[in-house]
């Protein structure tokens, strides 16, 4: 019985975090920004820069990566990943 509220809370979980994502990208579309900024998950910016769960937590602790946090989920901007990757290279690092 257990098995099944820890897979149907974890399911719903899921399904919170999809849904957030999706009204982010629909205000993303609809801002009237004069520039449409492109907005990345955590597991996007994992998978994209190759990078582990501990190296991210890491960066997290040096400031390097500043997320911005919704509902517990870390979002970030391209030019802020843009920054990050630019003060790693300039200390060596990629």
């Amino acid at each position: 019985m257990m098995d099944n509220q820890i897979y149907e809370a974890i399911k719903l979980l899921r399904e919170i975090r999809d849904a957030l994502m999706n009204i982010i990208d629909q205000y993303a579309n609809t801002t009237s920004l004069p520039l449409k900024r492109r907005i990345y998950s955590k597991q996007q910016v994992l998978e994209m820069l190759n990078m582990t769960e501990i190296t991210y937590r890491r960066n997290l602790k040096k400031g390097l990566l500043k997320p911005i946090r919704i509902a517990g989920i870390d979002l970030y901007f391209e030019e802020d990943l843009i920054a990050a990757m630019n003060e790693s290279r300039r200390k060596g690092k990629l």
